[in-house]
């Protein structure tokens, strides 16, 4: 208000009161109703941050039931746990089982001999490398070895070079303990020196246990030629079916197992591949005792989950309702969001993805009606317990698919693998015009089995990247099938083709070899770029056949998909983000591809669109408003940021007011005081003149 005032001493008249009367009758009425809406539209934000926080709390009540693996839960029950138990996952199979455990999986362990025993940890092993194979001994005295083509080759350098960070060389029975055990080199033993009351001696042990797993260690000197002296150096850490000077202390063995009279092998202590989504785990053994698994589903767990489903859709609602009550024209306690139409919208919207139904989907339960939820008038849900324990016992599957977003394909060589934000429910015809295949060089009849330094080295391009130098073994092989043991192996233990997810498979068919690269596609091929002179000719590549992979060809839902390898991916139309994994098959009509969105991407996707994930800004987001709520809060700021505008415009229109009514009442005022000072000077004029009478 100004600071202007009159005393209305010439007018006799309460100027200041009159004036502020005047104003107060222009302004009150005016700012009263900016109030109130300022009250109201805060009062509306503030009920609608309560909405959207009871609306992101019964989207995370949910959360749970769009996975899968909410709905394989299990409960595995043994007789003896001391010797067998089971770890479950997703779709873990039930039912009873009989198991006799008669041997544990064993991790080959190796020891240096008592006759290569060290008197201290620092002295020297000798320079050189050491070679690590891995695959299975067998014969009398392990006096055959048979590498595994899919293990990949290791090697240990040792020399005299100083590490500058540990200012030490590798050289000594410690510096190669370390050199194995360091995590960056990832070698597939440990080891470790023991004290055996005199001397000290190293122990190396396979990381993975079955007979497949043994390990042959064979040393060179750093330029890759034989140690000079049998039994010296490293020569001491030999091990292999001709040259043993390591001790052999726990065999490489595979796990036995007898389930239901059938005799099963295992690698592992950790089974996977006897029932589908258990993990056996081998705990001991004995043979002649019998352990019993059995494996129940538990579906307490989705039980809860949809319980609270239910519970906090019911309180989102009732939230509603009080926000939104009306208790008459006149009464005082009618919900602050009464008659808004936004909320109403909310409803109708929550209430349309409940009368949601799932026709598409295989199963019984189609709709939350078949899940025993109906709604009630006030929009609250009912719920029929037992018709739902009915449903969970009947029909689990179908009620996973009722809640997940799941794709299944009718061709068991199809599988469907992922979907996109476009890909619409329904269901969708494969057909496939051209299968996938891989990048491959054929050979005629390899000329011989002796490698010398003309004909052991090559490089080797796969996929698009070149290997290193190779060199085979040179000496005599006593089949092809040895030979391309170790070539497979070192071709897929080449840093540069392994570091790259790269690796082939040698076959060897009658005396011809075939290299066929493990990727599928337009982009799998195999090609020697360089070579020994007599390489080539000797493994009979020099009239070889390259053949490039291709990609899989085909339709989804009748458009044309994109094909990369063996996965096909629809690019448009209703099926648009749909990728299948094709693994052979027959050319043609592939049957059908069904996708189904599940009721918690239904209903996320309304909730998404409703809820503001920047409720808590104290001034809104009115820049970039998003959803429903979003919206409407943001609308509300901006009508109290109107009423701020027009409070200030009504303060100065009528700041302006009183200053003007102020200054016109001085006005009358002054000139008031003037006629009155004039009337006094004629009053006392009249007076003084001679013979006037006051009557």
């Amino acid at each position: 208000m100004s600071s202007i005032t009159s005393t209305g001493l010439g007018s006799g008249l309460d100027i200041n009161s009159i004036v502020t009367a005047i104003v107060d009758a222009e302004k009150d009425p005016a700012l009263k109703k900016m109030t109130e809406e300022a009250v109201e539209a805060t009062a509306m934000i503030s009920s609608y941050g309560l909405l959207n926080s009871e609306l992101s709390s019964f989207k995370s009540s949910y959360k749970q039931l769009g996975y899968d693996s909410s709905f394989a839960a299990a409960n595995a029950t043994s007789s003896d746990s001391d010797i067998l138990e089971a770890t479950l996952g997703y779709g873990a199979e039930t039912g009873q089982w009989e198991f006799e455990v008669k041997q544990r999986a064993q991790a080959h362990t190796l020891v240096s001999a008592v006759a290569n025993t060290f008197t201290d940890v620092t002295n020297e092993v000798g320079e050189g490398i050491l070679t690590l194979t891995y695959g299975t001994y067998s014969g009398v005295g392990n006096d055959t070895f048979t590498a595994d083509p899919d293990k990949t080759f290791e090697t240990i350098t040792i020399s005299n070079d100083i590490d500058p960070l540990t200012g030490k060389s590798n050289n000594s029975l410690e510096g190669l303990r370390d050199e194995i055990n360091d995590a960056d080199n990832n070698y597939s033993v440990s080891a470790s020196i023991i004290n055996d009351g005199t001397n000290y001696r190293l122990i190396l042990t396979s990381k993975e246990t079955g007979e497949k797993s043994a390990v042959e260690l064979t040393a060179t000197d750093l330029a890759g030629d034989p140690i000079a002296t049998a039994g010296t150096g490293l020569d001491r850490f030999t091990y292999s079916a001709t040259n043993k000077n390591m001790t052999e202390t726990v065999v490489a063995q595979d796990a036995e197992l007898v389930m239901n009279g059938i005799t099963i092998t295992s690698g592992s202590n950790d089974v996977t591949s006897v029932i589908e989504g258990v993990t056996l785990n081998l705990n001991d053994a004995e043979v002649g005792k019998t352990v019993t698994l059995k494996i129940d589903s538990d579906i307490s767990q989705v039980e809860e989950q949809i319980q609270a489903f239910f519970e906090s859709y019911n309180s989102t609602i009732t939230k509603m309702n009080e926000l939104t009550v009306f208790n008459g024209v006149d009464a005082t306690d009618n919900g602050v969001l009464n008659g808004d139409s936004t909320i109403r919208n909310i409803q109708s919207m929550m209430r349309g993805v409940l009368n949601t139904q799932m026709d598409h989907i295989e199963g019984s339960i189609h709709s939350f009606a078949d899940l025993g939820m109906l709604t009630k008038r006030d929009g609250t849900l009912e719920l029929d317990a037992d018709k739902l324990a009915a449903a969970l016992k009947n029909d689990l599957a179908g009620v996973a698919d009722f809640f997940t977003a799941t794709g299944t394909t009718t061709d068991s060589k199809i599988s469907f693998e992922s979907n996109s934000s476009f890909t619409k429910a329904g269901t969708y015809a494969i057909d496939v015009s051209q299968l996938a295949t891989q990048g491959s060089l054929a050979a005629n009849n390899v000329a011989g089995l002796v490698m010398n330094d003309t004909n052991n080295s090559f490089q080797i391009r796969v996929d698009g990247y070149e290997s290193s130098s190779i060199d085979l073994t040179i000496g005599s092989y006593s089949s092809v099938d040895e030979m391309i043991i170790e070539m497979q192996a070192k071709i897929n233990s080449d840093s540069n083709l392994k570091d790259n997810g790269i690796s082939v498979k040698i076959i060897n068919d009658a005396g011809k070899l075939s290299i066929t690269s493990n990727k599928y596609g337009s982009s799998s091929t195999v090609g020697f770029t360089t070579s020994d002179a007599d390489f080539i000719t000797n493994l009979g590549f020099s009239s070889s056949t390259s053949i490039i992979g291709l990609d899989v060809e085909g339709t989804i839902n009748g458009i044309s998909a994109s094909g990369n390898g063996q996965y096909l991916l629809s690019e448009s139309g209703d099926s648009e983000g749909i990728k299948l994994l094709i693994e052979g098959g027959a050319l043609g009509e592939r049957g059908n591809v069904t996708y189904s969105d599940g009721l918690t991407t239904v209903m996320n996707d309304v909730l998404d669109s409703i809820i503001d994930t920047n409720v808590s800004e104290s001034s809104g987001d009115v820049s970039s408003s998003q959803g429903t709520i979003d919206g409407k809060i943001d609308s509300l700021y901006k009508k109290i940021t109107t009423l701020e505008e027009q409070e200030e415009a009504l303060t100065y229109r009528t700041d302006k007011l009183e200053a003007r009514l102020y200054k016109e009442f001085n006005a009358m005022d002054i000139a008031v005081s003037t006629l009155n000072n004039t009337m006094s000077y004629l009053t006392s004029a009249l007076e003084a003149l001679p013979g006037y009478t006051r009557e």
